[in-house]
């Protein structure tokens, strides 16, 4: 359990630091689980229901702007006719595909997670990006993964 903590504890500094309420506030909850000793089926059944539900609620966010009038089916047609629309569609069919791998990545590898969520916090603070999600950034690993793999095996030979 102190491993556990202390591993939180550097990750909970990380997020601080980076001003990343996200990690600070899943860290927390996490701690929380730890020292209430929440078995592995609780666990488990929190990861799934917090994939399934952060995915909906991600989905709705992006939504809202149809709700609110902000975008409507004229101007849905009008773009859709744009190169613009079509590398953003793009974009989206190649999130879907990586965050499928980075959904078995977290399965299989769920250390990865860590040093994704490293460099996401890393992001923040060097490059003042904004904070995404580990699924994709973990199935974007897999991809590189892959490709560094593929060029070792051809060097090898």
């Amino acid at each position: 359990m102190f491993e556990k903590i202390i591993l939180f504890l550097i990750l909970l500094i990380l997020g601080i630091f980076s001003k990343n309420d996200t990690i600070v506030i899943a860290i927390v909850f996490l701690i929380a689980c730890v020292l209430l000793k929440i078995d592995n089926i609780k666990l488990n059944l929190i990861k799934e229901f917090c994939i399934k539900y952060g995915i909906v609620l991600i989905t709705i966010y992006a939504f809202v702007p149809i709700a609110k009038g902000d975008i409507t089916i004229n101007e849905v047609i009008k773009a859709i006719f744009t190169w613009r629309a079509w590398v953003a569609i793009t974009s989206g069919v190649l999130v879907t595909y990586f965050a499928k791998y980075g959904i078995e990545i977290m399965n299989t590898d769920p250390d990865i997670i860590t040093f994704v969520l490293v460099g996401i916090i890393m992001g923040i603070i060097v490059f003042k990006g904004v904070a995404s999600g580990p699924l994709i950034g973990s199935g974007i690993a897999l991809m590189l993964f892959s490709i560094i793999e593929f060029f070792i095996q051809i060097f090898k030979t």
